[in-house]
């Protein structure tokens, strides 16, 4: 058996198409391989780009490197050479084609820098002091790469204790506390239990007692240098042009006539005084032929036995009769006359001093314990307007005794009655231009019930306004030429400088609380108070901070104590309250006789002072720290708080301590850089 396999025939057709494609696969190879070479070379160049940009960093990452270390070592620099002083305007050449050595120890190569310093922003030191190092990394090719760090100048300000000298025996005790940075040139020293509730530093040691750290101590820190007077000089000039330059009467604490006193106005009679353009002082001066600095201090001591002087300083509080107003201050020693009592409802017959009796240590107790035991009694300085009923009894030019004339000072005081001039002085005229403060007391709204700042409309020409607004040349500094006494409300930014003249030395006496228009733990910077003496900085032993007695016998006598003033509107008991930061360059800032005549009237917290606490928002900067009670029921204890805003701010042109905080970093375009140009346009100046 078999089978017929049938016969495959290749057609010529068929053939023909296949000789057509011959050469496809040589073709086929050529594209693969040159896509190959490509994907070949791709990796070529991708490898050596990557290569070029490592290097592109690396270069960068050395210029950045370079740069940094510049600044830092400019700002070295700047901390710690004393004979680099950076110029008002343009700057100074720190270092011109330096080399930069690595972490390694080798210079990096191919790398020169230039750097630069100079002070920036507003370079009057007006509102703070700034200053920037320019650092400029290069190479020979023309590659360049700028860096700038801003700094802040550090400012005493931002300091709640400072001294440059501890004396043997002093120490912070139990019930005293300071809530900012404490720092002193020697030791530092505690007994009991104090509390700090940020860092102390010492160029010493800090130890003593038990106290609590709430942050840290630091042994060996640097010394900082208190500033020099030759570093105050430009104040002067400041406060003349600001028309706030004062010829102070006296010598020292002891003969010192002149006083100061802050006086915010209510211009817009919205009852407030926080306006940007409501902040004033008066300046009184105790010249006259009754004039006496214990009469404008009121430094009187009520001892036994003794009647009250013709012009009290001292008063109280009463109603007009079938008046419905506040009460009117009248001093002790009207109370014996026939037109107080027809006046007043009070003193009733029990409590009163008939008239034509003598005031005498009795009736003084009597007067002090009316008004719930001498809440409704106080003391004033010489010049107050609410001593109207004895200052203006001795106006000059002098009254007569006709009933209008009689009128004016046989009334009762406000803060508005004002008496310009008396025979124990005068309320100072300012020697600026009056005419702004004039149309804007002129322009006070009468608003329901009318404003009592109308009448300061008659007074204009005393009112040293503190704004730009009304005083447009003012730069934010009074300067006082020897012994100035301060108190009052400030509305605004202010440096006081008593600077010493000659045989005057420059003391500050503080007669009453010196607060801020609005408080500085609610307000944050809206007010700014620094006072810079040469002298001493005292807190006055007087009859409004210190208690007083009528009689040196039992009785009620030894509890009673009057207020000292509502402290625009704040409740401080009976202690003595300063808003702002202190500084006393050759002196200490401290309590008047801190350890005489104990009254143990007045504990603060657990430490035994007799006439309370010192509670100050702000700083001491002092030359030499110095005891404020004795603990025996003497003086004033410390409670010192922070104005946080004196952690960023400072007072106008309140001195630096020399070092610098960083503020904030710069990049700067390499194409536009030219450094003459660059520190002009960070120079503002003021």
């Amino acid at each position: 058996m078999f089978r017929n396999v049938p016969s495959v025939q290749r057609t010529p057709m068929l053939w023909a198409g296949r000789v057509q494609r011959r050469g496809t696969a040589l073709i086929l190879v050529l594209l693969m391989t040159v896509t190959l070479a490509a994907i070949a070379m791709s990796a070529i160049l991708l490898t050596g780009s990557g290569g070029m940009i490592g290097r592109y960093y690396d270069r960068e990452r050395d210029f950045r490197y370079a740069a940094e270390a510049s600044l830092q070592m400019g700002k070295a620099r700047l901390l710690r050479d004393t004979t680099i002083h950076l110029p008002d305007t343009g700057f100074v050449t720190l270092v011109s084609g330096g080399t930069i050595t690595g972490a390694d120890g080798l210079v990096i190569p191919n790398v020169k820098v230039n750097l630069y310093a100079g002070y920036t922003n507003i370079t009057t030191g007006q509102f703070g002091q700034y200053a920037s190092i320019v650092a400029e990394a290069y190479d020979a090719g023309g590659t360049r790469y700028v860096r700038r760090l801003e700094m802040q100048a550090e400012n005493f300000a931002r300091y709640a204790m400072f001294t440059n000298t501890w004396p043997g025996g002093l120490c912070y005790s139990t019930g005293e506390f300071i809530a900012g940075r404490a720092h002193s040139n020697q030791n530092w020293n505690s007994c009991n239990s104090p509390t700090y509730y940020d860092t102390v530093s010492a160029v010493g040691s800090v130890g003593g007692g038990s106290p609590t750290y709430k942050k840290s101590k630091i042994n060996g820190a640097p010394y900082i240098p208190i500033p020099p007077v030759g570093k105050l000089l430009a104040l002067h000039t400041h406060a003349v042009e600001g028309n706030l330059d004062v010829l102070a009467n006296g010598n020292d604490i002891n003969s010192v006539r002149t006083r100061i006193e802050f006086i915010p106005v209510d211009l817009n009679n919205d009852l407030k005084v926080t306006g940007a353009n409501e902040g004033f002082i008066r300046v009184y001066q105790a010249v006259g032929p009754s004039a006496s600095s214990g009469h404008m201090k009121s430094d009187s001591t009520f001892a036994s036995s003794n009647a009250a002087y013709q012009d009290s300083l001292c008063g109280d509080f009463h109603t007009l009769v079938g008046a419905n107003e506040k009460p009117k201050f009248y001093p002790i020693s009207v109370h014996n006359q026939a037109w107080f009592r027809a006046l007043v409802f009070q003193p009733v017959s029990n409590d009163g001093v008939n008239v034509g009796t003598q005031i005498d240590d009795d009736a003084r107790d009597k007067i002090m314990r009316m008004g719930g035991g001498g809440a409704n009694f106080r003391c004033y300085m010489g010049g107050d307007p609410h001593l109207v009923a004895t200052e203006r009894r001795l106006r000059l030019p002098a009254l007569g005794n006709t009933a209008p004339e009689l009128a004016l000072w046989q009334k009762g005081g406000e803060d508005t009655t004002w008496t310009d001039s008396t025979q124990y002085g005068f309320w100072q005229r300012w020697s600026g231009d009056v005419a702004p403060v004039q149309t804007a007391l002129n322009a006070i709204p009468t608003g329901p019930g009318g404003s009592p700042y109308q009448e300061y409309a008659n007074h204009a020409i005393r009112l040293w306004p503190l704004h730009r607004s009304l005083n447009p040349n003012t730069k934010g500094v009074i300067h006082v030429h020897g012994p100035v006494i301060l108190s009052g409300v400030l509305r605004g930014s202010i440096t006081v400088y008593a600077a010493t003249t000659g045989g005057q030395t420059g003391f500050v006496g503080y007669g009453d609380d010196l607060v801020y228009a609005q408080d500085p733990a609610s307000a944050t910077c809206a007010n700014l108070l620094g006072v810079i003496s040469d002298g001493d900085q005292l807190i006055l032993d007087n009859t409004i901070n210190s208690p007083q007695r009528a009689n040196n016998g039992g009785g009620y006598q030894n509890t009673y104590r009057w207020a000292d003033g509502d402290d625009n509107g704040m409740s401080t008991s009976h202690d003595f309250v300063l808003h702002g930061v202190t500084m006393s360059r050759t002196g200490t800032v401290g309590v008047e006789n801190f350890s005489q005549h104990p009254e143990n009237l007045q504990n603060c917290n657990a430490a035994n002072s007799g006439r309370g606490c010192i509670r100050q928002a702000g700083g001491v900067i002092e030359q030499v720290i110095s005891a404020t009670y004795s603990n025996k029921g003497d003086g004033f204890g410390e409670n010192r708080s922070v104005d946080v805003c004196l952690n960023t701010q400072s007072p106008p042109y309140f001195p630096t301590t020399g070092r610098y905080i960083d503020n904030r970093f710069y990049e700067i375009d390499p194409a536009r850089y030219n450094i003459t140009t660059l520190f002009q346009s960070m120079q503002g100046g003021y």
